[in-house]
């Protein structure tokens, strides 16, 4: 489907949010996932790096100091243009440990509206966007398609 996820994370804070994000991952077999470590702490990024040894669409980035939330997914952004060749690359980022999951799991539930939506949207705007201008944010794009089925 050519569709890549960076995911930026800060915290993880236990075994359980561990399995919860390695099992969410691997239910989607069809997506190029980047997770960006956003912190300081060794830790998280061995974690995450234990998270991609057991999915294999998984990589793993380390922003190596804490930086802004842009940042972070221009680096999976960079990461994922580079060893991929994706036409959707999406974001979830700014939201904590808890959230995330959710958001993954929606996602899971609602990747072809998004898609649809994301290519809808490029289709739209008269002036080509560059490569980091046509990323997504995941959130955004639930909130939309939520916003419309409620309606």
């Amino acid at each position: 489907m050519n569709v890549g996820l960076i995911v930026v994370i800060r915290t993880l804070k236990n075994e359980a949010h561990k399995l919860s994000l390695t099992s969410s991952i691997n239910n989607m077999n069809d997506v190029k996932v980047c997770l960006v470590c956003n912190s300081n702490d060794a830790k998280v990024y061995e974690t995450l790096t234990e998270i991609a040894d057991q999915c294999s669409n998984t990589n793993v980035v380390n922003a190596k100091m804490k930086k802004t939330s842009s940042a972070s997914i221009r680096a999976g952004a960079r990461f994922l243009q580079n060893e991929f060749s994706l036409k959707h690359i999406g974001y979830i980022s700014e939201i904590d440990h808890l959230e995330v999951l959710s958001v993954l799991e929606k996602f899971i539930e609602y990747q072809e509206t998004i898609i649809a939506l994301n290519k809808r949207e490029k289709n739209n705007k008269n002036v080509k966007p560059t490569f980091y201008q046509s990323l997504f944010s995941i959130s955004e794009y639930l909130e939309k398609i939520i916003a419309n089925l409620i309606v």
